[in-house]
């Protein structure tokens, strides 16, 4: 922490990771500050509060010299004992969150205050849940066609789903013609489908059709394939 902010309290950094994984141990939030040397006495009022998808009323609360408060959606989820410095006007600043589960991804808003100035800063936080199963299905209506169908159930938020065959000389991913899509919320997840019909005509030999999953704002992407062979059983991979 700076004592150099002469123009008061001053919000330095909010380290907020950009998404973590549902059921994670724990997770660091940060919210660093400088303060001018008046303003780390008892009798400043500092005050550092942490508030949550824009509700009026804080879920984090701590006044230097008292024990820090978890209220609302983080009551009874918080390391309370975690210190983030050991000076004692900013060790208590930041959320140690255990287990962090989808229902705590959202906006995360950081206020320091004192009796004579105040700052704030926002960050988002993605808690993203990784599909419970995931399928890729071929069946046959006629003879010289194919339904392929990828699903994918208990993802969290929406994912996207790419259809495509395998990439041509360019290395380039297409998703594959007249793809329908079809996303439905169930028990605060998402369950999706992606689907098209193959001719055989359009294949001049085996193919390898692949379906891949990805969750926006993270890094997290699951693919699977599976070979079709034209007029042919059909092999899984």
């Amino acid at each position: 922490m700076s004592l150099l902010g002469v123009l008061g309290v001053q919000i330095t950094a909010l380290r907020v990771p950009p998404a973590v994984r549902n059921g994670s141990a724990s997770v660091l939030l940060d919210c660093e500050y400088s303060l001018r040397p008046d303003e780390t006495s008892s009798d400043s009022g500092l005050v550092v509060k942490w508030f949550f998808n824009k509700t009026p009323s804080p879920v984090y609360q701590w006044i230097p010299g008292k024990k820090p408060q978890e209220l609302g959606v983080l009551r009874g989820r918080l390391n309370l004992e975690h210190r983030a410095s050991r000076h004692p006007a900013t060790m208590h600043r930041a959320l140690y969150i255990l287990n962090p589960t989808t229902d705590l991804a959202g906006e995360y808003k950081c206020a320091v205050s004192t009796f004579d100035d105040e700052d704030f800063m926002i960050k988002t936080m993605i808690v993203y849940a990784p599909e419970q199963k995931m399928d890729v299905v071929l069946s046959k209506t006629e003879t010289e066609a194919v339904n392929v169908t990828c699903k994918a159930k208990g993802v969290y938020p929406e994912p996207k789903i790419l259809l495509y065959k395998d990439p041509e000389q360019d290395n380039k991913k297409r998703q594959m013609d007249d793809v329908t899509y079809d996303s439905r919320q169930r028990n605060g997840a998402y369950d999706v489908a992606a689907s098209t019909r193959l001719q055989d005509e359009e294949l001049n030999t085996t193919a390898t059709i692949n379906c891949e999953l990805t969750i926006p704002g993270t890094e997290y992407h699951r693919k699977k394939s599976i070979v079709y062979h034209p007029g042919l059983a059909l092999a899984w991979t």
